[in-house]
């Protein structure tokens, strides 16, 4: 009896692949064949699943795709029925070469181990004209499948076609010796991280969904059941108030039901913040793609993106190329999101031709697409307010959405966030209340500097004092009013002193980059400098996403001409409260 991983069939499997997994079990008891692996993340995001990979060691590695239909037809360049949108055989070819790559990638000693692809038609006939793309071996229809008496005369049929497969190839060679039990195991190992999620898993899941409700507030945790019921869903809540970690928690449970989830944001640094917090949960996630919109976008489509990129291609010449990819049927069935999470929502809002090239993936579209949106729709929008809002009214109006408001915020001290409310000058209450009410003067501290020697200086201190507190240098994040290469931070780093850009991972050294770069994450100890006020309603919003950042304790340098304007920020709050 063949090995078969897993060795049982789950309730949502089709009955096409039922059936074969059936007539598998009859194989040799040196076959191994894999049941549903996703191959996604290692195909730029695509959807690539491979139903079967059947190893078989005297003769290679065959990637089997299975459609259940009792029907199926292509007649006027489209397949029938219509819920399958890409060619089977290119779908079966496509898993193949993907399944080679990743395994010659990972276990180079097996690039000459001979892998090939066939489809199988259990439950329907089709006749295969000839053709210069797809080979007759290449097929098994309902009238060869249902004819076999026995599960060994299927496994038989299959070596056969696999043989014809290796001899039609000329990169192809028949191995000289069958794979060992130990080569056979090391292939087994390698694409176990790969397969879909198993109930077997569903221990480490309840386990971290006890977490979730332990970290959660009663405030917070009513929008996974939003997300569970309805299927499209918007939640607006200021910074501070638990969206990013609800966004993630709701990709994982649709990436549990087997849905294709897409966890996006625009932001850079939030993108990759979260891919690496979904690459480290101990289940692995194929079918959940996660990461910064521009780049999932530009890597699903095979756009490529320039060593050095300039900011007008950034601007138009990404999103041209893009969209000039999304008139192919083929990309979009395999790049097609069952379920999109957004977080910081209004970023990609306020920028109309990335949303809708992010959408155009978007199973079934906004309007009967399934989504949940979260964002600060009224205090943390750094860009175009106005197409912003403009394109969330129209969001609302298409898709008629679930909306759920968070006001209680769970990250900042109150002194540190009622000081951001007031510097913003925002006039509507932003919090409804604190989870950390305490924290005192020693959160939250200005100095005002004369000359650029002088706030360098008092960046140096604090950088050392926070040290010597017990801080771990990655605690600590500089961010900037100025550009990343123009800050304080910068300069103190080309002087000697250790402080990184935050796009370079390390824990050896505090962090820096701007305050627009680092919206939407968080550090225990933020520290804001260059601040010289120009634009006052810009300048505003600066404070308040910046400051919001620290879950503990806030520095602000400011330029000394710009005291007068800053403390009176302070006091027109205060006397209004």
């Amino acid at each position: 009896m063949a090995r078969l991983i897993p060795s049982f069939m789950d309730d949502l499997t089709p009955p096409g692949e039922r059936d074969v997994f059936n007539m598998l079990t009859a194989g040799p008891e040196d076959w191994v064949a894999l049941h549903s692996l996703d191959l996604a993340p290692w195909n730029r995001g695509l959807r690539t699943e491979i139903d079967f990979v059947v190893i078989i060691p005297e003769i290679g590695i065959v990637c089997i795709e299975v459609k259940s239909h009792n029907a199926i037809s292509f007649s006027d360049d489209r397949w029938s029925p219509p819920e399958i949108k890409r060619s089977p055989f290119k779908q079966a070819s496509d898993g193949r070469h993907t399944f080679y790559r990743r395994l010659r990638d990972i276990a180079p000693q097996f690039r000459n181990v001979p892998t090939v692809h066939c489809c199988v038609f259990p439950n329907a006939s089709f006749d295969l004209a000839p053709n210069l793309s797809v080979q007759s071996w290449e097929l098994m229809d309902a009238r060869i499948f249902r004819a076999f008496a026995r599960g060994a005369d299927f496994c038989a049929d299959l070596k056969a076609r696999m043989v014809l497969s290796i001899k039609s190839e000329e990169t192809l060679q028949q191995l000289g010796v069958p794979l060992s039990k130990a080569q056979i195991e090391v292939i087994v190992t390698s694409c176990l991280p790969v397969q879909k999620f198993r109930p077997s898993a569903r221990v480490e899941i309840q386990r971290r969904e006890q977490e979730i409700e332990r970290l959660l507030r009663d405030q917070q945790k009513p929008i996974l059941q939003l997300a569970a019921l309805n299927d499209r869903v918007i939640v607006s809540g200021a910074a501070g108030t638990g969206k990013t970690l609800i966004a993630m928690e709701v990709a994982r449970r649709a990436a549990e039901s087997g849905r294709r989830v897409g966890l996006i944001c625009f932001n850079q640094l939030v993108g990759d913040w979260m891919r690496r917090k979904i690459e480290g949960d101990t289940t692995p996630w194929p079918n959940l793609v996660v990461g910064r919109a521009i780049r999932i976008l530009a890597d699903m489509t095979g756009v490529t993106i320039p060593k050095d990129p300039t900011p007008q291609f950034w601007a138009q010449e990404l999103s041209d190329r893009i969209e000039e990819r999304l008139t192919d049927p083929e990309l979009k069935s395999a790049a097609a999101f069952d379920y999109l999470v957004v977080d910081e929502a209004q970023d990609l809002l306020a920028r109309p031709r990335l949303w809708e090239c992010m959408t155009h993936f978007l199973d079934r579209g906004v309007s009967n697409g399934r989504f949940c949106l979260f964002g600060d729709f009224e205090n943390q929008v750094i860009s175009d307010r106005g197409t912003m809002a403009r394109s969330l009214a129209a969001l609302q109006s298409a898709a008629a959405p679930t909306q759920y408001r968070l006001s209680e915020n769970c990250r900042n001290y109150r002194i540190v966030g009622d000081s951001a409310v007031r510097l913003s000058g925002f006039e509507n209450p932003v919090y409804s209340g604190y989870l950390r009410p305490g924290g005192g003067m020693q959160n939250y501290d200005i100095f005002f500097y004369g000359d650029e020697r002088e706030q360098l200086e008092k960046l140096a201190q604090w950088l050392r004092e926070f040290r010597a507190q017990g801080y771990a240098p990655s605690d600590i994040t500089v961010l900037s009013f100025r550009s990343s290469d123009d800050c304080a931070a910068a300069k103190l780093a080309k002087a000697g002193i250790s402080i990184r850009p935050a796009w370079q991972c390390s824990s050896n050294s505090p962090s820096f980059t701007s305050v627009q770069a680092f919206k939407g994450l968080e550090n225990k100890i933020i520290m804001l400098t260059d601040v010289a006020l120009g634009d006052a309603d810009f300048q505003r919003h600066l404070f308040y996403t910046g400051m919001t950042r620290a879950s503990e304790s806030v520095r602000v340098l400011c330029d000394r001409r710009s005291q007068k304007t800053l403390i009176g920020w302070l006091s027109e709050k205060v006397e209004n409260d």
